[in-house]
């Protein structure tokens, strides 16, 4: 696979910016490009070829799929008529 680098946070901002409802947050997933490229990365790791630039991007990857995980959180809570408080 080429070292092309991925921003793992613009995928996640394209779609935030489009105004997607609860149920579409809820059922967001990275394109096929990204999960490939994740995957990768994954395997890259396990085989210990990992060079610091794709660890910087695996963990970039990481932080993206966390914050994608509380946003589905805080939507399935909307949905269900929960609010979260500050």
């Amino acid at each position: 696979m080429t070292s092309e680098r991925f921003n793992a946070f613009d995928e996640i901002l394209d779609f935030i910016t489009s105004g997607p409802t609860l149920e579409q947050i809820i059922d967001f997933a990275p394109s096929e490009k990204t999960s490939k490229r994740v995957h990768y990365l994954l395997e890259a790791q396990d085989n210990g070829t990992l060079s610091p630039d794709e660890k910087a991007e695996l963990e970039e990857f990481a932080r993206a799929d966390h914050f994608m995980e509380m946003l589905k959180v805080r939507a399935r809570r909307r949905l269900d008529g929960v609010e979260d408080t500050p």
